[in-house]
């Protein structure tokens, strides 16, 4: 039989954890600043957070250290721009 643990490492591994993380984080973004935020993409260590305003940008980088560990992004680092959302 499989050891269960080979699949959870291999899932790790290949990165399908990173779009239930970036659906969580999106949830939350929406919680706090609805229809502001998007989180576009977690690859390579970086988050990518699009905002639509400089006010919402700003918030959120002074947040980046809550961010980090309420979702245990502890390798990851988090880049906020101001664009559109699509």
């Amino acid at each position: 039989m499989i050891d269960p643990e080979y699949f959870v490492k291999k899932r790790a591994e290949l990165g399908f954890d990173r779009a239930d993380k970036l659906a969580e984080i999106q949830v939350w973004l929406d919680e706090k600043y609805p229809g502001m935020t998007r989180a576009k993409i977690l690859h390579q260590g970086v988050l990518r957070i699009v905002v639509t305003n400089a006010p919402v940008a700003g918030h959120l980088r002074m947040r980046q250290v809550e961010i980090i560990q309420m979702f245990a992004l502890a390798d990851i680092r988090i880049a906020i721009s101001i664009g559109d959302l699509n």
